[in-house]
């Protein structure tokens, strides 16, 4: 764990050297990695690229063979491991095993809560993540299904509670989150889901909401406008504001790796445009420091207007909240 912190550590310095001195230092492999165990879910969100069918990932779980090749390279390196990108992670056949591979990486998954039986819920608690989001954007089923179209509601609670409870006999020490993704239609509700994850001994967040076409942010858009990642401007149009003219750290410490084994810049890439490489094909440290992902850090530093992704992305808002 020492050398994962020296790591990170040494990330930043890499990206501050070429951030103000303008000294390329080649950064170790990412202190922070993001992998995809399913590019599929169950529901049917109506602002989420995988809900509304926009990816078409050729794979729609990642290969175990590969997780299990790459993981233990990563051990000593990463930090922080994110056990999900655009899917739900627990439809992965393999999931607990995959989950295992990430132990020392604290390891995190965000799930939309449909797959916490009993059963489940024990091997969560016995399992090496470190903390388990799960989305719960409502206290009624009313508010809830505005955005989680096609889910339980009651389902889900039922199994928070049930999960909460388990963490508790195992003594699991895991930090359980409940995160509410706020909007207009379920706004109302924050106070009540914070008061249920209080109740079942869960931390609390809010997250704010983001649109597929930023153009329709305001059909969205809670009334409290710091909640909001968009921005409305003079002539009554929104769109992302806030984020810096040049530079992004992400590109110096953390990574995506897709369903298809694709290593892509960041979780902004929800489509995969910016392909650095394949793990199949080559080695994560080849991709990490090839001629590619070296290319785009140069455009990304000298200006993020000339990265798609990069100009909408919101770096340098506040997206997350307490209450």
């Amino acid at each position: 764990m020492a050398f994962s912190y020296l790591n990170a550590s040494y990330s930043v310095f890499a990206y501050a050297a070429k951030r103000y001195a303008g000294i390329p230092v080649s950064p170790p492999l990412p202190a922070a990695v993001s992998v995809e165990l399913s590019s599929r879910c169950n529901l049917a969100c109506p602002e989420c690229v995988t809900g509304m069918g926009l990816i078409n990932r050729r794979n729609g779980f990642i290969s175990y063979d590969l997780v299990a090749a790459v993981a233990p390279r990563l051990k000593g390196h990463v930090l922080s491991a994110w056990l999900s990108f655009q899917g739900e992670p627990m439809m992965h056949p393999e999931f607990f095993r995959i989950t295992d591979l990430f132990a020392g990486m604290n390891p995190v998954i965000s799930t939309n809560g449909h797959w916490l039986d009993r059963e489940s819920c024990i091997r969560l608690a016995l399992s090496p993540l470190r903390k388990i989001i799960v989305s719960y954007d409502g206290a009624s089923p009313g508010a809830y299904g505005i955005y989680r179209r096609g889910g339980d509601h009651g389902l889900v609670t039922d199994g928070i509670r049930m999960l909460a409870e388990t963490i508790r006999e195992r003594r699991s020490g895991q930090k359980l989150v409940l995160q509410f993704l706020v909007h207009r239609g379920n706004e109302h509700e924050s106070r009540a889901v914070a008061a249920f994850a209080r109740s079942v001994g869960a931390e609390f967040r809010m997250k704010s909401m983001q649109v597929l076409d930023e153009s329709r942010a305001g059909e969205w858009a809670p009334s409290v406008r710091s909640r909001s990642r968009y921005q409305k401007d003079d002539a009554g149009n929104w769109h992302t504001g806030g984020a810096p003219r040049r530079g992004c750290i992400r590109m110096w410490t953390s990574a995506v790796i897709t369903s298809d084994g694709d290593v892509i810049p960041c979780c902004y890439d929800k489509n995969g445009l910016h392909v650095m490489g394949n793990l199949e094909e080559e080695s994560l440290t080849g991709i990490w420091r090839g001629e590619r992902y070296r290319s785009f850090r140069e455009k990304v530093m000298r200006d993020r207007n000339l990265v798609d992704i990069c100009s909408r992305c919101p770096q340098g808002r506040r997206l997350f909240f307490k209450r």
